[in-house]
């Protein structure tokens, strides 16, 4: 068996996307749901209510009183902040073990994905605000193909970084001529599988390919955001510094440096916040 065929056939031993993050995910899609079906359909999975309950109480939130149920959740957050929490914490569990391709200790991709998450709802607000659910949903799983191309990028570590080296190219590309995929398309082969919308899979897909003008704003929107996180310092040691930039992007939409900048700064002591309840504790 050829190292892509291999590859691909590690997908099928990936988790499926957690049920009730999906049903939930379906659900929200009726702008008349009741926060009464959100929480029949989540308080069977005591996992999820658990972290949700947890995170709502934390500091992140500031809420005045003690969120006791699930019902009252959605009451003082919202629907619209009960999504982040649910899809946020169904996510959290791919990255919990290191990964050893693209990282140099534990938690920088998740840390990354969360990061970029967040700024990508702002960027949105520069470029093209509808389908903010697509934004945060595509941005928050844009690297999942890190997390079957982990134990191959390992192995293959120095001839990537020799190609890089040697011929100035980006990560990504020695990535796709070293194992003949690279984790974009695998990213995108997986949220197939998990039937996410076309859109989500167009923006993991191209997040790292050359801009094109048939490209939607998700798929810009999600490419930006992945950069700005990058260089806020929220990107992996292992790869985060070995791609391509941004300019043709902020020439194309006319975004200014003052923007960018403006982005940065509103979003960086949030994304601390968030990772320090939704980050990772204790031994590998």
């Amino acid at each position: 068996m050829s190292t892509i065929e291999d590859i691909l056939a590690q997908i099928d031993y990936l988790p499926p996307f957690p049920v009730t993050v999906t049903r939930v995910l379906k659900m929200l899609r009726d702008p008349d749901v009741s926060a009464e079906a959100i929480a029949d359909a989540v308080k069977f999975d005591q996992g999820l209510t658990t972290n949700i309950l947890r995170v709502c109480n934390s500091s992140y939130y500031g809420l005045r009183r003690t969120v006791n149920s699930l019902r009252e959740a959605v009451v003082y957050i919202g629907l619209t902040e009960l999504k982040k929490m649910i899809v946020r914490s169904g996510t959290r569990q791919y990255f919990e073990k290191k990964k050893p391709g693209y990282e140099s200790k534990k938690g920088e991709l998740w840390v990354h994905v969360l990061a970029v998450s967040i700024v990508s709802e702002k960027v949105a607000s520069l470029i093209d605000s509808t389908g903010k659910d697509n934004v945060f949903i595509a941005s928050l799983l844009h690297d999942i193909g890190k997390l079957v191309l982990s134990e191959f990028v390992m192995d293959t570590s120095q001839k990537i970084f020799d190609l890089i080296d040697g011929e100035g190219i980006s990560f990504l590309e020695a990535e796709q001529r070293i194992l003949g995929v690279g984790h974009d398309e695998i990213g995108a082969r997986v949220l197939e599988k998990w039937e996410f919308p076309d859109e989500v899979i167009s923006a993991v897909r191209k997040h790292h390919s050359p801009v094109d003008e048939e490209d939607t704003a998700l798929d810009n929107i999600v490419r930006l955001s992945d950069s700005l996180a990058m260089i806020m310092g929220f990107g992996t040691s292992v790869d985060g510094l070995a791609y391509p930039g941004f300019s043709d992007l902020t020439r194309k939409y006319e975004l200014k440096q003052e923007d960018l900048q403006e982005v940065m700064a509103v979003t960086v002591d949030e994304i601390t916040k968030l990772e320090a309840e939704y980050g990772f504790t204790g031994e590998e």
